[in-house]
Formats: structure tokens, C-alpha cells, sequence
């Protein structure tokens, strides 16, 4: 199960902490833009920080053995655990073809985590390596990501075709605002319902909300800034083994669950620094407060309080442009008095 959540958890934060940034000017009113231009590159050098305290909670009426073999099971590992996890992004996009599709590259290059005990020790076993390598690629077609393919995701452990349509409903909910104006003081929410359906669980099982919403603060020298409020809802159903479905039966006989379900609530702050000439998020943080409840067999549960932190920081580097390329496409220009910062 900590595995699962090891993986899960910072995929959902860091969709939050890195959506693609708004194209703002410095005076209202400000139309917005979430498309990436062509022919340009950016890196983001992300940290998470991840502070889990796990407390198993017994059955109402458990005999005395059963909360010793509870207890058992976590006192060996000195609470909170830490995890620790840097990975480095790259989004880069080409020249427009004739048809103006636009050829879109994301990857992540490098990641390695750590996981340490209250006392600061590495766990033994830990992985050190933290997100897989995976490189994600689309065209961008009147404003929309088709022909989106995966690489190098297998370690996620989830089909590609959910791969896709998890992206693709955070595209199409990213494109909704497309054109959309806003001025200094007022918020954009950006909501996004997710559902990962797993093997042998009912459908629509697995399923969460997620939402942010950016408020724009100020815009000075052409960076706009951003605070941040964000929440997540989620609700998972996990499939229980025979021989655990047997163990969870009820001592009154009753039919044992199929499945465990999850269910996961957040909320969290941050601020996000924006560079508008091209679009380019120069600083992300994010805070978020998460807590768990798990049912375990036999009635009994574990509650879980996580802190986590996601700090991002970017910077565009050149493009490189192909042979036979045209003319480098030119940045978008902020209306009226915005400032393009260099």
C-alpha cells in the first residue's frame, strides 16, 4: 500500500503544483492563454517533501493480542517518515508544420528520492530512485493535444490508454479557459475530475476531484504572481486478495469485502511567479495538509497525516531548431502596457 501511495500522491500534488501557466498582462482586462509557444524549451528542477505519521486504529472491541500484533506491525519504523524526491522536466516544442500542428515534448530526465525514518536514518530497501523516467509526446492541433503517446512509464504500473485519458482530462479542462480575461484580484479555478479504474473494482470506484484556484496578485516587469489555493477529494477501492477477503469476514459470518476503500482529503497554499513574454513559470510552491483513512482487515484501520511540500523553479533554454525549419516562431506579446520581461 505505501508503495502505491509513494506514487499516486506525488503525481496528484505535483499535477497541482506544475499545471501549465497562464499568459497574463499588467492591465485589466487580461486575456489568458494556456497554450506552450513553438519552437521553445523549458526546465523546471522540482523538490517534494513528503512527511507521513501512519496510526493504526484497532476494531472497536479488539482483545488485547490483536492490539499487540497491530502495534507490532508499526514499531519498528520511527515515525513520521520522510520522503525526500528532486526530479528534473523538460517541455520543449517545435516549428508548425504546414497545418500549424505544433510538436510537443515532455520528459522527465532525472528523479532520485529518499526515505528516511523520526530519527533521520535511510530506511533499508528504500528505493532511491523516485519518478520513472517517462517522456510524453502530442501535437498541438487548434488548441488541443492530439496523437499523445507515452515512453518509459511501465514502472507506474498503469495501463497506457489511462495513462492517456488522465492527461487528456487535464488538458481538455486547461483548455476551457483558452481566451478567457481576468484582472488583478480576481481567481481562476481550475477543476479537474479524476477516475482510475482498477482491476476487479466497480466502475466509477475510483474516482476524486481535484481544484486549484490562482488569484492574480500583481503583475510587475512582466512576471505575474499568483496565490495558490488548492484541495483534492479522493476515494479509492482496493481489491482484496482471497485469502485477505477471507480474513476480513465479520465474526458473525456476514460475506467478506471485495475490497478496502481509501478515502484521501486535502487542501494546501501556494504562489506562483510567472513569466509572461514566454509563459514560462519562474517559481511554484505548494503546501498541502493530506489526510487518509484505510480500512484494514477484520474492522480494523489506519489513519494517516501527510505534510507535503512541492517546490519548483524554471528557466527556458534554447531551442533546438530542426533542419529545413522556418523562421522562429516570435513570443506572444502581452496586450496594452505589459511588460515582456527578457
Amino acid at each position: 500500500m505505501s508503495k502505491i501511495l509513494r506514487r499516486l500522491l506525488p503525481l496528484a500534488v505535483i499535477g497541482l503544483a506544475t499545471a501549465p501557466g497562464l499568459s497574463l498582462a499588467e492591465e485589466s482586462p487580461i486575456t489568458l492563454s494556456l497554450l506552450p509557444l513553438a519552437q521553445s524549451q523549458q526546465v523546471q528542477d522540482v523538490r517534494v517533501k513528503m512527511v507521513t505519521d501512519m496510526k493504526l486504529k484497532p476494531r472497536p472491541g479488539a482483545s488485547d493480542e490483536e492490539v499487540q500484533q497491530l502495534r507490532g506491525k508499526l514499531g519498528a519504523i520511527k515515525m513520521p517518515l520522510t520522503v525526500s524526491m528532486q526530479l528534473h522536466q523538460r517541455l520543449q516544442t517545435g516549428a508548425a508544420d504546414a497545418q500549424q500542428r505544433i510538436p510537443v515534448t515532455a520528459r522527465i530526465e532525472s528523479s532520485k528520492m529518499e526515505l528516511r525514518n523520526s530519527d533521520g536514518d535511510l530506511l533499508p530497501g528504500a528505493p532511491a530512485k523516485g519518478m520513472p523516467e517517462m517522456q510524453f509526446s502530442a501535437l498541438l492541433v487548434d488548441g488541443r493535444y492530439e496523437n499523445i503517446r507515452w515512453s518509459g512509464a511501465a514502472e507506474i504500473k498503469m495501463p497506457p490508454d489511462l495513462l492517456e485519458k488522465a492527461f487528456r482530462k487535464t488538458f481538455d479542462a486547461l483548455a476551457k479557459f483558452e481566451g478567457a480575461q481576468l484582472r488583478v484580484g480576481e481567481s481562476l479555478e481550475m477543476p479537474l475530475e479524476l477516475n482510475l479504474p482498477l482491476p476487479n473494482t466497480p466502475a466509477g470506484s475510483n474516482a476524486g476531484k481535484v481544484n486549484a484556484r490562482y488569484t492574480l496578485v500583481k503583475v510587475e516587469s512582466g512576471v505575474a504572481f499568483f496565490d495558490i489555493a488548492a484541495a483534492m477529494d479522493f476515494k479509492m477501492d482496493l481489491p482484496l486478495p482471497p485469502s485477505a477477503a477471507s480474513a476480513a469476514a465479520s465474526a458473525d459470518g456476514a460475506q467478506a469485502p471485495r475490497s478496502l476503500s481509501m478515502v484521501l482529503n486535502g487542501t494546501g497554499s501556494g504562489r506562483l511567479h510567472l513569466r509572461l513574454a514566454d509563459r514560462l513559470p519562474l517559481r511554484n510552491d505548494l503546501d498541502m495538509s493530506v489526510q487518509m483513512q484505510m480500512p484494514l482487515p477484520e474492522g480494523h484501520r489506519m489513519d494517516m497525516d501527510m505534510q507535503v511540500q512541492v517546490n519548483s523553479e524554471g528557466r527556458s533554454e534554447p531551442a533546438a531548431r530542426a533542419k529545413g525549419a522556418g523562421p522562429k516562431a516570435k513570443p506572444a506579446t502581452p496586450t496594452k502596457t505589459g511588460k515582456a520581461a527578457a
